[in-house]
């Protein structure tokens, strides 16, 4: 069995580690995504079923749009 040695004599194997890398990989993207507001609809269709369990939902489209109409419909009072 092959051993990477890493931080201070601890010692993994490699497939744990490179589970690791894995993790570490999906964990930053799925973060990259939620800033970037890329997973907007699939925390919708979360929330949605959660609430209320019908089958009316958004299409993707249809979100997208809904979303733009909210951020853009208030005043803006930057200047």
């Amino acid at each position: 069995m092959s051993r990477v040695s890493a931080f201070a004599g601890t010692s993994f194997s490699l497939s744990s580690f490179i589970r690791w890398i894995r993790r570490a990989m999906r964990i930053t993207w799925q973060s990259l995504r939620e800033w970037c507001g890329d997973a907007a609809y699939e925390r919708y269709l979360r929330s949605a079923r959660k609430r209320s369990g019908t089958n009316d939902l958004l299409s993707p489209t249809d979100f997208y749009v809904e979303q733009l109409n909210r951020r853009y419909s208030r005043p803006n009072r930057c200047c």
